[in-house]
């Protein structure tokens, strides 16, 4: 009977590759600081947070830009 720990280790290694960092699909948000930091702090946390809402908020293009308008029938008869 051949032995089950080379099998063994590889499942182990796959399931911690797949596992990785689950929570790191976006970018994280930035933190304020505080009202008593200092203006570089500040500088860059609203910096880093204008930097946030453009990625968050940035057009997505493909199949969602040509959806249906809301109250318009699918097959262009009238009444909502």
């Amino acid at each position: 009977m051949a032995p089950r720990w080379p099998s063994l280790l590889l499942l182990a290694c796959a399931l911690v590759l797949l596992a990785g960092h689950p929570g790191s699909a976006g970018p994280t948000q930035p933190t304020y600081p505080g009202d008593d930091a200092p203006v570089e702090d500040l500088v860059r946390f609203y910096n880093d947070l204008q930097q946030y809402l453009n990625v968050v908020t940035r057009h997505r293009y493909g199949k969602r830009s040509d959806s249906l308008v809301l109250c318009e029938e699918p097959f262009g008869t009238t009444g909502c």
